[in-house]
């Protein structure tokens, strides 16, 4: 699989995964999560982490969730 690819089927893995668990983003995101009035607020604080992320971070993030 092309890097590029792989990095984009890793994104389509954390997304829903930060979704159905916001308590695997970090600490300093807590209080962002914490404020989210509903799920639309939480899917924008969910794709800003994401989008922040590099794609080897992005990776290593996914092998250490999802094995």
């Amino acid at each position: 699989m092309k890097e590029r690819s792989k990095v984009k089927q890793v994104v389509n893995d954390l997304f829903p995964l930060f979704m159905t668990d916001p308590a695997l983003l970090p600490a300093e995101w807590r209080a962002d999560i914490a404020a989210a009035r509903d799920e639309t607020a939480l899917a924008r604080i969910v794709a800003d982490y994401v989008a922040g992320m590099t794609d080897r971070f992005a990776l290593q993030e996914h092998q250490r969730l999802r094995g």
